[in-house]
């Protein structure tokens, strides 16, 4: 069906499939809003509670976490926790909110299931911006890999559904160029790029956190916070301990998350210090061995920007920090969502930015104190600012926008 505009457009719903996503689609309605101060925003998050675009664009629909934190196609036990938490209701509660939302116009900030559930249950023209899916995910994949990633072949690549899809959309705006050239030679020649939203929400440091700072090397940890943290903090704190002293870490977690996890051997949470308090830290972490991390809540770019190396298991963390130049260190988790096939087609889509380690906290060690200086750190530095690009996407895309709704 050919949708077609009638008249400026005032009415935008934003449709987004992700946590990631809900952030680059609320950054694209702060953009909107400085533009056009006649716009009115509603935003639609088809997973978890839309916290992001609290303020810009009232989210409609239900607004229910599943268990799976939007992965359900990791695993079959995965896809039966989301089923039976009621994933089935809640889709058709929100595919009506779609329909009764009657806007002018449609911004999909996501991948396939977005895009098919706004061409399918509005009758608004419909834009996209895929923030997820980049042809290098599929890099020097081999067929037995390509067999075992058939759970994610919406995230490796662009599948013929979805390309079908696009060519419905007025414009489709990729996350980088390789994946726009690759669908204009594929059938869908609408597609660009404009560069990648999710280096524009890195762009600016939130606070100044140099008053935390000892001068040694700072270690962001990125345990992520779809319950890889379980898994993973535990991991990184015994890490610090294998590393000695030589670097000061700080994790990008809230206090909330950090309370649910069991910390290793040696390590126990503490009240914030007055610097720490200073700057809306509600929880620590010490070691016997005289470590110290603060969790982090309200300055994540600002850890980035402080960053020497970065620890992480995290998607758009561990990308975000690539982008800004801060070499990662990863290593798989027992999920839901840094598993080891994610780990890999992560270091497929961040090349020499990411580092992929054991899971042994010595060894972890020796891969972080490996990117401390020296060539493999310059590599890494350059390759993750290239993969990702410089910040400016969200204005170029907010300029086309307008001029296609004015």
């Amino acid at each position: 069906m050919t949708r077609h505009l009638h008249g400026p457009v005032r009415r935008v719903l934003i449709v987004s499939n992700g946590h990631g996503e809900d952030a680059v689609g609320a950054r694209l309605a702060a953009e909107l809003l400085g533009a056009r101060r006649d716009l009115e925003l509603l935003a639609l998050p088809l997973v978890g509670r839309g916290a992001a675009y609290e303020g810009l664009a009232p989210p409609l629909g239900p607004r229910r976490e599943m268990p799976s934190g939007g992965f359900m196609l990791t695993s079959l036990g995965v896809l039966v926790q989301d089923l039976r938490a009621g994933f089935a209701a809640m889709s058709r509660e929100q595919y009506r909110a779609l329909a009764a939302a009657h806007p002018d116009a449609v911004l999909v900030c996501g991948d396939v299931y977005a895009l098919w559930a706004a061409l399918r249950f509005s009758e608004a023209p419909v834009w996209q911006v895929q923030p997820l899916v980049s042809v290098r995910y599929q890099e020097g994949m081999t067929p037995l890999e390509r067999l075992g990633r058939l759970n994610r072949t919406t995230v490796d690549g662009f599948v013929g559904v979805e390309r079908r899809l696009m060519r419905r959309a007025e414009r489709v705006w990729a996350r980088d160029e390789p994946s726009a050239a690759w669908l204009r030679a594929h059938g869908v020649p609408r597609a660009a790029s404009a560069g990648n939203v999710m280096m524009d929400l890195a762009a600016t440091p939130e606070l100044d956190l140099r008053g935390l700072l000892d001068g040694r090397p700072v270690l962001a940890l990125l345990p992520g916070t779809r319950r890889d943290h379980h898994d993973s903090l535990p991991l990184m704190l015994s890490t610090l301990d294998a590393l000695g002293g030589r670097m000061q870490a700080l994790a990008a977690l809230p206090a909330s998350l950090a309370l649910g996890v069991r910390l290793p051997p040696g390590w126990s949470f503490a009240a914030p210090g007055a610097a720490e308090h200073a700057l809306g830290v509600r929880l620590s972490a010490v070691s016997l061995r005289g470590q110290r991390v603060a969790f982090i809540e309200q300055g994540f770019v600002a850890l980035l920007h402080s960053a020497t190396v970065a620890l992480g298991t995290s998607g758009t963390g561990n990308e975000q920090a690539a982008g800004l130049g801060v070499p990662v260190v990863g290593f798989p988790t027992r999920g839901p969502q840094y598993l080891p096939a994610f780990a890999r087609a992560q270091r497929r889509l961040l090349g020499a930015a990411l580092t992929l380690s054991g899971r042994e906290p010595r060894v972890i060690a020796a891969s972080v104190l490996g990117l401390l200086d020296g060539p493999a750190r310059v590599r890494a530095a350059q390759e993750g600012r290239a993969r990702l690009g410089p910040p400016g996407a969200a204005r170029s895309i907010t300029r086309q926008l307008v001029d296609d709704w004015s």
